[in-house]
């Protein structure tokens, strides 16, 4: 079992800029001696791939500090991140706001009102362009008191009207922003729990959530943030309704909204919106303009390890959903080194749903390739990962796929026991849905099925049931985690899976 250490993971979460800056910081804040071995036992950690506290007690067994090591770690933990304070304090203009703001209150203790006004006027400046509407908030309630504290004889009674208005102004956009926020959370907490809407009753609360009076015209976001949630909702609820055409337009509208504001553009919202984007052209078949949406992602540049393990993630999964789409799977493979590496290299980036979508996308490349014993061993990633407790989607079709797995290997005496056990995983998880119910009727029919031709007019069958039910919203998303339709043709026309996707993209 690997030892994990949080001073470890904080001090290779830094990138150069802020290692540069805690050498510097160190020599300013840690006292006399001690900021040399602080800053030796820095840069020890840092050398070291996985930590390891044998060593570091090895290389350091002559230093005093070593019969208190924890008391040490914690010691320098706490300064790297008083340095990372400081760092970013620098950077954020959000926290030269809060400066500004604490520098008006010791002004004002002097009674320095003049000096409070200048540096007021530079923070509303900055409150509002940044739209940091708590902030303006908060600027007004010190111009308030300023007009207060000289009994309003600077003040004219049109300029205090203006406070009033300039405060219901703001008071409405923070509630308009909380209206969003709390429509989007609504939306996004009933995909979220089930990973896809299974049911009516579902798609009906959705449905109502989209009949909001704030949701009928972009018109009523009244500011960047609540036009961010906006785009977002109605995005969802096409993605739900599985009306494609809609969501293209609300994803392009998402990615222009943000890219005219880069003032107030946050790389994670970004990439995000980017990579729903790509979803949706590789799901409409528009590969070349993924291709150019994918060269746009990788060419955007970021300071962050956690954005930079995002965008690892977003262009490595869009690219194995563009040729699996496509029947490429001889390309999607290639990229498998690249993508273990990067798990490996971003493991403490990367969240388990991430894993189970490569883990299944991996599988599925395999399969389409014919090699099942690979594709096994990757599928079974997400169904022996007992702390996988999300995506119920992704591990219900696990299951689906594992017993296709096991029928192209002719594991027959196998597949009756995983019948059984997946029968009751999806009956645990969710009432079984008829594209379930089908798929496990006719597997167990061909496993049961005696000559060859009784196989085909069984596939044959399973073939017309999946089509009659192709078209139901319930029951689409089984075709997009896995081509069944595809795979039966393959069978039927004793060809592959590769064969059959590529000569439906022509």
């Amino acid at each position: 079992m690997k030892v994990t250490d949080d001073l470890f993971q904080l001090i290779k979460s830094l990138d150069q800029s802020e290692k540069r800056y805690f050498k510097i910081f160190a020599t300013m804040h840690i006292k006399g001696s001690d900021e040399n071995k602080y800053v030796k036992l820095f840069d020890a950690i840092d050398k070291q791939d996985e930590y390891d506290e044998a060593a570091i007690r090895k290389e350091f067994k002559k230093e005093k500090f070593l019969n208190q090591l924890h008391v040490a770690k914690n010691y320098l933990y706490n300064n790297i991140l008083k340095s990372l304070r400081q760092f970013h304090s620098e950077k954020s203009k959000l926290n030269e706001l809060m400066d500004i703001l604490r520098d008006v209150q010791i002004l004002y203790d002097k009674s320095l009102f003049k000096q409070c006004r200048k540096l007021l006027d530079k923070a509303k400046k900055i409150a509002y362009t940044y739209e940091k509407h708590s902030h303006i908030l908060a600027v007004l309630d010190w111009e308030k008191t300023l007009a207060r504290t000289s009994a309003y004889a600077n003040s004219s009674e049109k300029e205090l009207m203006e406070f009033y208005d300039e405060i219901n102004d703001t008071v409405g956009k923070l509630r308009n922003i909380n209206e969003y926020w709390k429509l989007t959370m609504e939306s996004f907490l009933l995909r979220k729990k089930q990973g896809e809407i299974r049911d009516k009753k579902d798609l009906n609360k959705f449905n109502e959530i989209i009949k909001h009076p704030l949701l009928q015209d972009e018109k009523q976001a009244t500011s960047f943030q609540s036009k961010t949630f906006y785009y977002n909702i109605k995005g969802l609820y096409y993605l739900t309704n599985k009306d494609y055409k809609n969501l293209l337009t609300y994803c392009k509208k998402l990615v222009d909204h943000l890219e005219n504001n880069p003032i107030l553009l946050k790389e994670d919202n970004y990439i995000a919106s980017i990579y729903n984007l790509l979803l949706v052209q590789i799901e409409m078949k528009k590969f070349d303009d993924a291709l150019i949406t994918i060269k746009k992602l990788r060419d955007f540049k970021s300071n962050s390890p956690v954005m930079q393990a995002r965008i690892f993630v977003t262009s490595y999964d869009t690219e194995l959903n563009l040729y699996l789409k496509t029947g490429e799977f001889e390309k999607g493979v290639k990229l498998i080194k690249d993508i273990e590496e990067g798990l490996e290299r971003l493991k403490d980036k990367i969240n388990k749903e991430s894993e189970a979508l490569f883990s299944y996308n991996i599988a599925y490349l395999y399969f389409g390739l014919g090699e099942y014993n690979a594709s096994l061993e990757w599928i079974n990633k997400i169904i022996n990962d007992k702390e996988l407790t999300i995506r119920e989607d992704i591990q219900c079709f696990a299951r689906i796929l594992n017993l296709l797995i096991h029928f192209e290997l002719g594991n027959y005496d196998l597949i009756e026991y995983i019948m059984k056990s997946t029968r009751r995983y999806l009956s645990n998880k969710n009432k079984l849905n008829k594209f379930e119910l089908i798929t496990l009727s006719y597997i167990k029919k061909l496993i049961t099925a005696g000559v060859d031709d009784d196989k085909m007019f069984i596939l044959h069958e399973w073939k017309k049931e999946l089509n009659k039910i192709s078209d139901d919203i319930l029951e689409i998303k089984a075709f997009e985690y896995f081509d069944f339709i595809s795979w039966l043709e393959s069978k039927l026309g004793k060809k592959s899976i590769m064969e059959v996707i590529k000569s439906k993209k022509k």
